[in-house]
Parts: structure tokens; C-alpha cells; sequence
């Protein structure tokens, strides 16, 4: 199955609408499309009480926020896209109804 089926197949179990993502991520975040990956993220504020899905063109981001990440190397395909390093990546199981947890990135770079 190519990237985007399953991409969509994610975001259709999710209820969310993948085209709404692509277009919002593509004119305020980063969107990494492969063969092989599906990878939406943006910077962020970790510390801020508005959760990572609606933070947008943040000032002083200290985190990436991955909010898709779809192929076989999922989060470590995305650290080694990224435009620039910040202290921290985080990102949620959306499936499994779990919050955003964030990590140091320097410590999720070296696992990748």
C-alpha cells in the first residue's frame, strides 16, 4: 500500500480530515513526503497551556511537535528532516488516547 493510503487509512480511523492537515502544516509547519513517510510537525512551546495541535507561528518555540508520522522509521525519519534543532520533540499516540509527552532531543537524535 503506498504512503498516502495509509496515511489517509490513519486519519480516517482518527476522524480527522488528512487534507485539512497537509494544507495547515504546508503553510505554518513542515510536511516530509516520501515513498516511504508521511511526516507533519511544527515548532512549538512545550510549556504552553494551548495543546501542540493548535499552537501556530509560535515566537519562542523550544520543542517540534510531531503530529503525524506515518512509515517505517516514523519519529527518527522526522528528526533527521528537520530544519533545525530545538531542546525538545514530542508527539502523541493518537490511537491510544495518550497525551503528548516530549522528550530531549538531543536524547531522541542519538536513538535514531
Amino acid at each position: 500500500m503506498n504512503i498516502l493510503l495509509k496515511a489517509k487509512e490513519l486519519y480516517d480511523q482518527c476522524g480527522i480530515d488528512m487534507n485539512a492537515d497537509i494544507a495547515a502544516y504546508a503553510s505554518h509547519g513542515y510536511v516530509f513526503i516520501t515513498p516511504d513517510s508521511f511526516l507533519l510537525g511544527k515548532a512549538v512551546n512545550s510549556k504552553s497551556d494551548v495543546h501542540p495541535q493548535d499552537q501556530w507561528n509560535v515566537e519562542d518555540p523550544d520543542a517540534w511537535y510531531v503530529n503525524t508520522a506515518v512509515g517505517k522509521n516514523g519519529v527518527s525519519e522526522f528528526i533527521k528532516r528537520i530544519p533545525y534543532p530545538l531542546p525538545l520533540v514530542g508527539w502523541m499516540r493518537q490511537l491510544k488516547d495518550k497525551p503528548v509527552k516530549f522528550y530531549k532531543f538531543n536524547t531522541i537524535s542519538r536513538r535514531k
